[in-house]
């Protein structure tokens, strides 16, 4: 469902709201001892689950990850099958890679990720933007150098709010792979300033995405 200002608002729907003001893709996704109610945002857009979908009267949290559909787990496999949520930018931090190497240069997600991974040795190899592009990170060392990037710096990456109770709420996100992921609730006045008019609603699968936490 994708609907306008007019037809997606109040306290039942914007029950929360999240906006996506980093330069970055991102996947949010709420928790209540599993995870559902996932969506990808692009930079400028925004998501918003009614009271319903996120649950009725109990407590929530929403988590962001920077991510794309790419890193989602497929029909088949669901969430339930999602270990932790940093499967997504491991997955996202791979991809960039794999694209970088596949086109020879470093641009975009892949560019910005260069500076991070600099220096890092992983299985004997240099990982730096020369070796990424010129194909000397191949998958394995991708891997890897993904686990390690994000075990180095899991706030640039990942993200979840404080337990939350159902209610009316504006989150907007900001940061992400150079700098901290920033997850900032707004009041209804500061939010409606953003000028946002278009809100998605969560994804849906023909299973259940449910992924009880340990």
């Amino acid at each position: 469902r994708h609907c306008g200002e007019n037809a997606y608002a109040g306290p039942t729907m914007h029950s929360p709201v999240i906006v996506n003001n980093t330069e970055h893709s991102i996947v949010v996704f709420q928790s209540r001892g599993f995870f559902y109610n996932e969506q990808v945002l692009q930079p400028g857009e925004a998501v918003s689950m009614t009271r319903k979908e996120t649950g009725g009267l109990a407590p929530y949290r929403v988590h962001v990850t920077i991510g794309d559909e790419k890193c989602l787990p497929t029909k088949k496999q669901s969430f339930r099958n999602m270990v932790h949520a940093a499967t997504i930018p491991t997955a996202f931090v791979v991809g960039a890679f794999a694209t970088a190497v596949s086109a020879g240069t470093l641009a975009g997600p892949s560019a910005a990720l260069a500076p991070m991974v600099s220096g890092m040795v992983v299985k004997g190899v240099v990982i730096d933007g020369a070796a990424i592009a010129a194909g000397t990170v191949l998958a394995e060392r991708a891997s890897a150098a993904a686990d390690m990037l994000i075990k180095k710096h899991p706030e640039n990456f990942v993200i979840k709010s404080s337990i939350l109770m159902p209610g009316e709420r504006f989150f907007v996100v900001k940061g992400g792979i150079e700098k901290p992921l920033v997850l900032k609730q707004l009041t209804a006045k500061k939010f409606k300033k953003l000028g946002t008019k278009e809100f998605k609603g969560p994804m849906i699968r023909q299973q259940q995405q449910q992924k009880h936490l340990e």
